[in-house]
Protein backbone atom coordinates (compact mmCIF):
# COMPACT_ATOMS: atom_id res chain seq x y z
CA UNK A 1 0.00 0.00 0.00
CA UNK A 2 1.34 2.99 -0.75
CA UNK A 3 2.04 6.22 1.66
CA UNK A 4 -0.75 8.53 0.37
CA UNK A 5 -3.16 5.73 0.83
CA UNK A 6 -1.79 5.42 4.51
CA UNK A 7 -2.19 8.55 4.89
CA UNK A 8 -6.10 8.91 3.88
CA UNK A 9 -6.81 6.21 5.71
CA UNK A 10 -5.29 7.30 8.68
CA UNK A 11 -7.20 10.66 8.16
CA UNK A 12 -10.48 8.72 7.61
CA UNK A 13 -9.57 6.97 10.72
CA UNK A 14 -9.26 10.23 12.84
CA UNK A 15 -12.31 12.23 11.06
CA UNK A 16 -12.07 15.91 10.70
CA UNK A 17 -10.56 18.26 13.74
CA UNK A 18 -13.05 20.28 15.30
CA UNK A 19 -12.51 23.94 16.17
CA UNK A 20 -10.90 25.59 19.14
CA UNK A 21 -12.48 28.52 20.75
CA UNK A 22 -11.92 30.75 23.60
CA UNK A 23 -14.53 31.73 26.12
CA UNK A 24 -13.71 34.43 28.55
CA UNK A 25 -14.85 36.51 30.94
CA UNK A 26 -18.15 35.44 33.78
CA UNK A 27 -17.76 31.47 32.97
CA UNK A 28 -17.40 29.27 35.46
CA UNK A 29 -14.74 27.26 33.16
CA UNK A 30 -12.69 29.91 31.17
CA UNK A 31 -10.12 28.96 28.64
CA UNK A 32 -9.60 27.29 25.15
CA UNK A 33 -12.31 24.97 24.46
CA UNK A 34 -11.65 22.16 21.97
CA UNK A 35 -15.09 21.41 20.17
CA UNK A 36 -16.01 18.12 17.98
CA UNK A 37 -16.46 18.67 14.47
CA UNK A 38 -19.74 20.57 13.41
CA UNK A 39 -19.59 22.65 17.26
CA UNK A 40 -21.64 25.21 18.18
CA UNK A 41 -22.47 28.14 19.77
CA UNK A 42 -24.88 25.92 22.56
CA UNK A 43 -21.60 23.85 22.61
CA UNK A 44 -19.30 26.30 23.74
CA UNK A 45 -21.25 27.56 26.55
CA UNK A 46 -22.38 24.55 28.17
CA UNK A 47 -18.83 23.62 28.15
CA UNK A 48 -17.72 26.41 29.82
CA UNK A 49 -20.91 27.44 31.80
CA UNK A 50 -22.08 30.75 32.10
CA UNK A 51 -22.30 32.33 35.24
CA UNK A 52 -25.64 34.18 36.36
CA UNK A 53 -24.05 37.45 37.01
CA UNK A 54 -23.12 37.75 33.06
CA UNK A 55 -23.97 40.25 30.94
CA UNK A 56 -25.65 38.09 27.71
CA UNK A 57 -27.24 41.89 26.56
CA UNK A 58 -23.53 42.78 26.16
CA UNK A 59 -22.00 39.13 25.27
CA UNK A 60 -19.99 38.67 21.92
CA UNK A 61 -18.75 36.25 19.88
CA UNK A 62 -15.44 37.09 18.10
CA UNK A 63 -16.27 35.41 14.44
CA UNK A 64 -12.50 34.94 12.39
CA UNK A 65 -14.80 34.68 9.16
CA UNK A 66 -15.95 38.58 9.90
CA UNK A 67 -12.47 39.99 10.01
CA UNK A 68 -11.80 40.99 6.45
CA UNK A 69 -14.80 42.93 5.58
CA UNK A 70 -13.94 44.75 9.05
CA UNK A 71 -10.97 45.21 8.31
CA UNK A 72 -11.95 47.22 4.70
CA UNK A 73 -14.13 48.60 6.51
CA UNK A 74 -11.57 49.97 9.20
CA UNK A 75 -9.61 51.27 6.71
CA UNK A 76 -12.22 53.38 4.31
CA UNK A 77 -13.70 55.11 7.59
CA UNK A 78 -9.71 56.01 8.14
CA UNK A 79 -9.33 57.28 4.79
CA UNK A 80 -12.25 59.28 4.83
CA UNK A 81 -11.42 60.97 7.98
CA UNK A 82 -7.76 61.76 6.78
CA UNK A 83 -9.61 63.32 3.53
CA UNK A 84 -11.84 65.30 5.95
CA UNK A 85 -8.74 66.45 8.10
CA UNK A 86 -7.00 67.89 5.41
CA UNK A 87 -9.61 69.14 4.07
CA UNK A 88 -10.49 70.78 7.30
CA UNK A 89 -7.23 72.42 7.51
CA UNK A 90 -6.28 74.09 4.33
CA UNK A 91 -9.78 75.46 5.27
CA UNK A 92 -8.21 77.28 8.08
CA UNK A 93 -11.15 75.37 9.83
CA UNK A 94 -8.82 73.98 13.20
CA UNK A 95 -12.32 72.78 14.97
CA UNK A 96 -13.66 70.40 12.42
CA UNK A 97 -9.92 69.48 11.63
CA UNK A 98 -9.24 68.72 15.47
CA UNK A 99 -13.03 66.77 15.55
CA UNK A 100 -11.69 64.22 12.59
CA UNK A 101 -8.20 63.56 13.78
CA UNK A 102 -9.70 62.79 17.15
CA UNK A 103 -12.17 60.44 15.58
CA UNK A 104 -9.63 59.16 13.39
CA UNK A 105 -7.27 58.67 16.28
CA UNK A 106 -10.18 56.47 18.07
CA UNK A 107 -10.63 54.52 14.87
CA UNK A 108 -6.82 53.64 14.72
CA UNK A 109 -6.47 52.50 18.17
CA UNK A 110 -9.27 49.74 18.16
CA UNK A 111 -8.84 46.37 17.02
CA UNK A 112 -10.60 44.56 13.99
CA UNK A 113 -12.93 41.99 16.44
CA UNK A 114 -14.84 40.19 14.09
CA UNK A 115 -18.04 40.80 16.01
CA UNK A 116 -21.28 39.11 15.17
CA UNK A 117 -23.64 40.24 16.47
CA UNK A 118 -26.06 37.52 17.69
CA UNK A 119 -27.48 36.31 21.19
CA UNK A 120 -25.24 34.24 23.49
CA UNK A 121 -28.22 33.81 25.84
CA UNK A 122 -28.00 30.14 26.46
CA UNK A 123 -31.30 29.26 26.88
CA UNK A 124 -32.42 31.25 23.28
CA UNK A 125 -30.18 29.24 21.20
CA UNK A 126 -31.77 26.08 22.92
CA UNK A 127 -35.35 27.19 21.96
CA UNK A 128 -33.88 28.77 18.54
CA UNK A 129 -31.77 26.41 16.58
CA UNK A 130 -31.49 28.79 13.88
CA UNK A 131 -29.25 30.83 16.26
CA UNK A 132 -27.09 28.35 17.40
CA UNK A 133 -24.60 28.93 14.37
CA UNK A 134 -21.42 27.05 13.64
CA UNK A 135 -17.69 28.20 15.22
CA UNK A 136 -15.15 28.39 13.33
CA UNK A 137 -11.29 27.97 14.13
CA UNK A 138 -10.01 31.04 16.70
CA UNK A 139 -13.05 32.60 17.82
CA UNK A 140 -13.99 33.75 20.96
CA UNK A 141 -16.88 34.09 22.85
CA UNK A 142 -16.89 37.04 25.40
CA UNK A 143 -19.06 37.20 28.95
CA UNK A 144 -18.24 40.76 30.38
CA UNK A 145 -20.22 42.32 33.50
CA UNK A 146 -23.44 44.31 33.49
CA UNK A 147 -22.27 48.44 33.09
CA UNK A 148 -23.33 50.79 35.20
CA UNK A 149 -23.02 53.53 31.96
CA UNK A 150 -23.76 55.01 28.76
CA UNK A 151 -21.08 55.96 26.38
CA UNK A 152 -21.66 59.38 24.10
CA UNK A 153 -19.51 59.96 21.51
CA UNK A 154 -18.90 61.18 18.12
CA UNK A 155 -19.44 64.98 17.24
CA UNK A 156 -19.20 66.00 19.91
CA UNK A 157 -16.70 68.56 22.13
CA UNK A 158 -15.58 64.98 24.57
CA UNK A 159 -16.64 61.98 25.27
CA UNK A 160 -18.75 61.27 28.34
CA UNK A 161 -20.12 58.54 29.88
CA UNK A 162 -23.34 59.11 32.09
CA UNK A 163 -24.58 57.00 34.63
CA UNK A 164 -26.91 54.75 32.95
CA UNK A 165 -30.75 55.15 34.33
CA UNK A 166 -33.52 53.35 33.77
CA UNK A 167 -36.19 54.40 31.30
CA UNK A 168 -33.77 57.05 30.26
CA UNK A 169 -34.40 58.33 26.82
CA UNK A 170 -31.46 58.44 24.66
CA UNK A 171 -31.54 61.60 23.80
CA UNK A 172 -31.78 62.77 27.21
CA UNK A 173 -28.20 61.51 27.74
CA UNK A 174 -27.00 64.05 24.34
CA UNK A 175 -27.40 66.93 27.66
CA UNK A 176 -24.29 65.58 29.18
CA UNK A 177 -22.28 66.04 26.37
CA UNK A 178 -21.99 69.37 24.29
CA UNK A 179 -22.32 68.61 21.14
CA UNK A 180 -19.41 69.62 18.27
CA UNK A 181 -19.95 72.31 15.93
CA UNK A 182 -19.81 69.79 13.20
CA UNK A 183 -22.24 67.67 14.63
CA UNK A 184 -25.68 67.12 12.52
CA UNK A 185 -28.77 68.40 14.39
CA UNK A 186 -31.06 65.99 12.86
CA UNK A 187 -30.22 62.32 13.41
CA UNK A 188 -28.37 59.86 16.19
CA UNK A 189 -27.05 56.63 16.18
CA UNK A 190 -28.17 54.23 18.95
CA UNK A 191 -25.69 51.38 19.27
CA UNK A 192 -27.33 48.51 21.72
CA UNK A 193 -24.78 46.68 24.07
CA UNK A 194 -26.08 43.38 21.68
CA UNK A 195 -24.49 45.09 18.37
CA UNK A 196 -27.79 46.54 16.91
CA UNK A 197 -27.55 50.01 15.23
CA UNK A 198 -30.75 52.17 14.78
CA UNK A 199 -30.77 55.58 13.43
CA UNK A 200 -33.18 57.79 15.25
CA UNK A 201 -34.44 60.73 14.58
CA UNK A 202 -34.07 64.13 16.91
CA UNK A 203 -35.32 67.02 15.00
CA UNK A 204 -38.46 68.81 14.75
CA UNK A 205 -39.29 67.47 11.32
CA UNK A 206 -37.95 63.71 11.54
CA UNK A 207 -38.60 63.00 15.64
CA UNK A 208 -39.07 59.19 16.30
CA UNK A 209 -40.14 57.58 19.50
CA UNK A 210 -37.50 57.74 22.19
CA UNK A 211 -35.51 55.03 22.43
CA UNK A 212 -34.74 53.56 25.96
CA UNK A 213 -31.30 52.40 26.17
CA UNK A 214 -29.65 49.00 27.77
CA UNK A 215 -26.69 49.80 30.01
CA UNK A 216 -23.22 50.06 28.55
CA UNK A 217 -24.99 51.44 25.01
CA UNK A 218 -23.09 53.67 23.07
CA UNK A 219 -24.47 56.89 21.19
CA UNK A 220 -23.06 58.17 18.24
CA UNK A 221 -23.61 61.51 17.68
CA UNK A 222 -23.19 61.82 13.70
CA UNK A 223 -21.10 64.67 11.76
CA UNK A 224 -23.20 67.14 9.84
CA UNK A 225 -24.07 65.22 6.43
CA UNK A 226 -23.54 68.85 4.50
CA UNK A 227 -19.80 68.15 5.41
CA UNK A 228 -19.69 64.66 3.63
CA UNK A 229 -21.53 65.24 0.98
CA UNK A 230 -19.59 64.36 -2.25
CA UNK A 231 -16.83 63.23 0.34
CA UNK A 232 -18.45 60.95 2.30
CA UNK A 233 -22.21 60.57 2.14
CA UNK A 234 -21.73 56.88 3.72
CA UNK A 235 -18.99 57.73 6.67
CA UNK A 236 -21.59 58.20 9.82
CA UNK A 237 -23.32 54.77 8.94
CA UNK A 238 -20.16 53.48 8.45
CA UNK A 239 -18.28 54.69 12.05
CA UNK A 240 -22.01 53.51 13.94
CA UNK A 241 -20.99 49.89 12.23
CA UNK A 242 -17.66 50.04 13.44
CA UNK A 243 -18.39 50.99 16.85
CA UNK A 244 -20.91 48.23 17.06
CA UNK A 245 -18.13 45.58 16.53
CA UNK A 246 -16.06 46.61 19.55
CA UNK A 247 -17.34 44.79 22.56
CA UNK A 248 -17.69 45.40 25.87
CA UNK A 249 -14.76 45.72 28.50
CA UNK A 250 -14.02 42.42 30.55
CA UNK A 251 -11.78 43.77 33.06
CA UNK A 252 -14.56 45.37 34.97
CA UNK A 253 -12.61 48.87 34.29
CA UNK A 254 -14.09 52.31 35.18
CA UNK A 255 -13.52 55.77 33.30
CA UNK A 256 -15.77 57.99 34.53
CA UNK A 257 -15.64 61.24 32.99
CA UNK A 258 -13.39 60.49 30.73
CA UNK A 259 -12.19 62.56 28.03
CA UNK A 260 -10.41 60.63 25.50
CA UNK A 261 -11.34 57.37 23.72
CA UNK A 262 -10.89 54.70 21.08
CA UNK A 263 -13.24 52.00 20.80
CA UNK A 264 -12.35 48.41 21.76
CA UNK A 265 -12.48 46.01 25.12
CA UNK A 266 -8.49 48.03 25.36
CA UNK A 267 -10.21 51.48 23.83
CA UNK A 268 -11.87 53.79 25.64
CA UNK A 269 -14.72 54.42 23.07
CA UNK A 270 -16.45 51.33 24.66
CA UNK A 271 -15.40 51.47 27.97
CA UNK A 272 -18.06 51.66 30.57
CA UNK A 273 -17.71 51.52 34.25
CA UNK A 274 -18.82 47.68 34.93
CA UNK A 275 -18.29 47.95 38.71
CA UNK A 276 -20.16 45.08 40.82
CA UNK A 277 -23.07 48.01 41.89
CA UNK A 278 -26.08 47.25 39.69
CA UNK A 279 -26.80 50.71 39.68
CA UNK A 280 -30.28 51.86 38.93
CA UNK A 281 -32.82 49.86 36.83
Amino acid sequence: MSRLAVLALLMLALGPAGAAVRVEGLVERPGEQPLAPGGRLLDALLTARVRADAYLLGAAWLHQAEIPAQRDLKTGILFELGVLERLAVMGDEPERAELFHRLAEQVRAAPVSGRRATSLDPLRLETRPGDNRLLGEGDRLLFPPRPRHVRVTGAVRADCSPPFLGLRPATAYLHDCPRHIAADPDWLYVIQPDGQVSRLGVAAWNRAPDQPLAPGAVLYVPLDGSLLEGLAKDLNRELARFIATQPLPLDGATEDNDETSGLSVDCPLCRTDTGNDPGPD
